[in-house]
């Protein structure tokens, strides 16, 4: 299964041409960059773990030459040639297997408009480790107050599509608030990935005057989450909302009424809003005590968007705001239960960085390679953890060719 896998990334990503890019700080180094990087997308790959847990099948003699080289790295030195690699590289690798899906027609339009997912996502806080570039705050643990360091960065995310696609990430610097950070992430995926969304969905955090000139000023539309902190707006448009007449609809197991008005505005934001109501009431039926229950729950939710209505019917804006929780459950959920995400390989922010830009690579290529090259009689088999098993396993099976194009080890000294 992993002689397979790299055939499909070479003859679908032309993925050696890609790594063959690949450079970093080192003057003289004995391995070369690409062996190094290789071998952290394979850890991320078979959700390894750490990089100690590729370095013990590395150590394993003719074991993995094949993808790596003849000479392979420690998990020392994978730390450290990762705290000097080129990020745009990566990103590049990214831009290029997202445009590879796109030119494939893997990206179908889902509603009149394309959506992307802004949010943050917090990485291995601690109260003892730290670096320059860890934010801070401070917690109450048994009664006494310490300090907490994190990191953290805002992802950047296609939503409404079956094989999740992360685009960019953007680390947050110390002391730093979320959109700002927001905006620079959005700067260079707008350059990265021209026509690839139309307008930006987000939890409240993002309803800011700020970020909503900036978005529009680029041309982009959003829809966020209204809450408390556009206290007036939220006062306006429930007293207005009464006198409109509420739509109704079913989805599944959850009916829908849903008030809709235009024509709100916010001081020096140059566009007016709209606001979405709605309340849900979710049938979920159960097994307790040996017997079926049926149990409701209802939820409302407010929306402010800066889409009209003629642009995007009032169901389709209620299917997209609730997808921006797929960067919460397909995205960092998924991805921190089952494939590390969270886990500190090296505490240096240009490591950290480079680490999620491999993991999700890996995430995305393994993601494609089972949507799209497994039958679905295979796909029926096993889920996708269970394809990373047998790529694991296909690490034993390989033979001593050189699976890519490209030259894995240095000439000797």
């Amino acid at each position: 299964m992993m002689r397979r896998f790299c055939a499909y990334l070479e003859k679908v990503f032309d993925f050696s041409r890609h790594v063959s890019g690949l450079m970093d700080a080192r003057q003289r180094p004995r391995i070369t960059t690409a062996a190094v990087w290789l071998s952290g997308f394979l850890m991320a790959v078979t959700r390894a773990g750490s990089l100690n847990a590729i370095a013990g099948v590395l150590r394993v003699p003719r074991r993995l030459e094949s993808l790596v080289g003849s000479r392979k790295p420690s998990a020392d030195t994978i730390a450290r040639v990762f705290a000097c690699m080129d990020a745009a590289v990566l990103r590049g690798m990214l831009r290029a297997v997202n445009q590879q899906l796109k030119r494939n027609k893997l990206l179908p339009l889902r509603w009149p408009l394309r959506f992307a997912a802004l949010d943050e996502h917090e990485f291995f806080p601690s109260r003892k480790r730290c670096c320059p570039q860890c934010c801070q705050r401070r917690i109450t643990v048994n009664g006494e107050e310490v300090i907490e360091y994190y990191h953290a960065g805002v992802v950047c995310y296609l939503v409404g599509y079956e094989i999740p696609i992360p685009l960019d990430v953007e680390l947050i610097g110390p002391g730093e608030v979320e959109t700002a950070a927001a905006q620079r992430l959005l700067l260079r995926v707008l350059e990265n990935y021209p026509r690839f969304f139309d307008a930006i969905v987000a939890d409240a955090a993002y309803l800011q005057i700020p970020f909503l000139r900036f978005c529009l000023k680029h041309r982009l539309d959003v829809v966020a989450v209204l809450k408390k902190n556009q206290l007036g707006l939220l006062t306006d448009a429930t007293a207005l909302l009464g006198i409109v007449s509420p739509r109704t609809w079913d989805r599944g197991n959850v009916a829908v009424q849903a008030w809709d008005m235009e024509g709100f505005t916010l001081a020096n934001v140059p566009a007016p809003l709209r606001v979405l109501h709605t309340q849900e009431c979710i049938t979920k039926r159960q097994y307790h005590n040996g017997s079926r229950q049926v149990r409701k729950e209802s939820r409302q939710w407010y929306w402010a968007t800066t889409i009209s209505p003629t642009r995007l019917p009032v169901e389709a804006l209620w299917e997209a705001a609730h997808a921006r929780w797929e960067i919460e459950n397909d995205l960092f959920h998924n991805m921190s239960t089952h494939w590390s995400l969270d886990h500190c390989y090296a505490h240096e922010p240009t490591a950290i960085l480079n680490f999620i830009l491999t993991l999700f690579l890996a995430f995305l290529l393994v993601q494609t390679f089972y949507h799209r090259n497994l039958k679905p009689s295979l796909r029926a088999r096993f889920t996708v953890i269970g394809l990373t098993d047998e790529l694991r396993i296909g690490l034993g099976t390989l033979g001593p060719a050189c699976v890519w194009a490209i030259t894995l080890s240095l000439p000797g000294p």
